[in-house]
């Protein structure tokens, strides 16, 4: 009888060493007592390296990539794209026959962004993030199957730079800028308040080192569209001023410039025209070489009757 308790109690330990060896084979990935899958792909930034992703390509706003094959040695796959800060993307990896986990990485392979099941019915991925400032334009769309088995997928790319200039109402809400890092390249008009997001989308160097070279005077204005109300530079010549038909297309002339109603087709009502105020004591010269200081008729000073400092207009 102590034989046959003794046969059952080893059998017992037989199975119990053959159910542990059985779980340690299939401990990768982990699953719960329903046999769901267990979240474990919070890869440390430090997990990621060429040494284990393998570049598949790279991917332009708007491409999707080719069908692309996965296996876990290396561990990862990638594909390459440029992007600036503030730029605002939306990736889409797709499989049909695996669980693809999808990470943004930077050019430091820092994390961006990471994304596993795109909802709780749904085990592709998708991110959408607005990209952070970075001295690098070089980021990554990087994927590997949740249980690393082999699969196949596609990545799609969309988004692009952030709209600075568009939803102004009024001229007030546009503001002038340098379109680029140095100021002699010219300027742009933005939404005010986005001063400091449209600058750090520029990922200017830091120390700046501008070209020496000097540009002409930029006197034009920001102004908003009331067609399509967004924020553009408008030259003071091409400013429709004043009037009271349509307020919404009718704007205010920039520092220096008056309003006229005088020329064909310029009444009160329509609107006027923006005109350089010139001459006077400071003897203001005309902006633009091609035009000259004339007396100004509708004001009192008359040059020819002892106005020797008349204001004039340019023409």
């Amino acid at each position: 009888m102590a034989s046959k308790i003794l046969s059952l109690a080893s059998l017992a330990s037989l199975l119990a060493l053959s159910a542990v060896a059985v779980t340690a084979c299939s401990a990768s990935p982990a699953a719960d007592a329903t046999g769901e899958k267990v979240e474990a792909t919070d890869e440390a930034s430090t997990s990621f390296g060429l040494n284990n992703v393998k570049i598949s390509g790279s991917l332009t706003y708007g491409q999707t990539s080719a069908s692309t094959a996965y296996a876990k040695t290396p561990l990862y796959r990638a594909f390459k794209f440029a992007g600036n800060a503030g730029d605002e993307i939306e990736v889409s990896v797709k499989s049909s026959n695996g669980d693809p986990v999808t990470w943004i990485l930077d050019n430091d392979w820092h994390t961006v962004a990471k994304n596993d099941d795109a909802s709780a019915s749904d085990t592709n991925s998708h991110i959408k993030v607005k990209l952070p400032a970075n001295a690098s334009a070089t980021h990554y769309i990087v994927v590997r199957d949740y249980w690393k088995d082999p699969m196949s997928f596609t990545v799609q790319l969309a988004g692009g730079p952030t709209d600075f200039a568009s939803g102004c109402n009024t001229d007030s809400d546009c503001v002038k800028v340098d379109k680029a890092c140095c100021s002699n390249y010219g300027s742009t008009a933005i939404l005010a308040g986005q001063e400091a997001a449209y600058k750090a989308s520029l990922s200017c160097s830091s120390p700046q080192i501008c070209p020496k070279f000097v540009t002409l005077p930029d006197y034009s204005a920001a102004e908003c569209n009331g067609s399509t109300h967004k924020c553009e530079l408008v030259k003071p010549a091409d400013i429709k001023c004043g009037g009271f038909i349509a307020p919404a297309f009718q704007h205010q002339c920039p520092a220096g410039y008056n309003c006229t109603h005088l020329g064909p087709g310029l009444n009160p009502d329509s609107g006027g025209k923006c005109v350089q105020f010139c001459g006077g004591i400071a003897g203001i010269t005309c902006h633009d070489s091609a035009q000259s200081c004339v007396d100004d008729p509708t004001d009192s000073c008359d040059p020819a009757h002892g106005g020797a400092d008349c204001g004039g207009i340019c023409q």
